[in-house]
């Protein structure tokens, strides 16, 4: 555990310990990128409508889930040949959950310049929230889904 106002310190030793020994040759264990990222969702016409109207991800598949035939499985194109991908699980309620260690704190989405300047109109015309940090032409919009999850859409970095 990090005591308090050893922050500094503690990501320089992490540094030290983990980022000098990792070489240009080392390569991940035979993976070739992340293929989906697979979420909740309690709702998923509203997940589809905010991720084809505002986001405007492409849905490209809608299959039953095939560990639970009660639950649907939709996917949409990320670019890059990603997936984010969303089940919904009827019979389990819609209860959020806590965040805590094993959950994931939110999603990153690389935009064109093109492709940012057009979200920050499309947000600001539809009234939705969203947080900008940095500039518009290298920074982050921040804003959620409608299951609270935090999207992310970053460019010039």
């Amino acid at each position: 555990m990090v005591e308090p106002g050893d922050y500094d310190r503690h990501r320089s030793e992490l540094r030290r310990r983990y980022l000098s020994s990792v070489t240009s040759e080392q390569k991940p264990v035979g993976t070739g990128g992340v293929d989906h990222l697979a979420l909740i969702s309690s709702d998923l016409s509203a997940t589809i409508e905010f991720y084809t109207e505002v986001l405007k991800m492409r849905l490209t598949q809608i299959v039953a889930n095939r560990d639970d035939s009660t639950s649907t499985h939709i996917f949409f194109d990320m670019g890059g040949g990603n997936s984010l991908a969303f089940f919904d699980f009827p019979k389990h309620g819609s209860e959020p959950t806590v965040r805590g260690i094993g959950s994931m704190h939110h999603v990153a989405l690389k935009a064109t310049q093109v492709g940012f300047d057009e979200l920050i109109v499309r947000l600001n015309t539809m009234g939705i929230s969203y947080s900008l940090h940095g500039t518009v032409e290298k920074g982050s919009v921040y804003l959620r889904d409608p299951d609270n999850i935090q999207v992310e859409i970053t460019t010039g970095y």
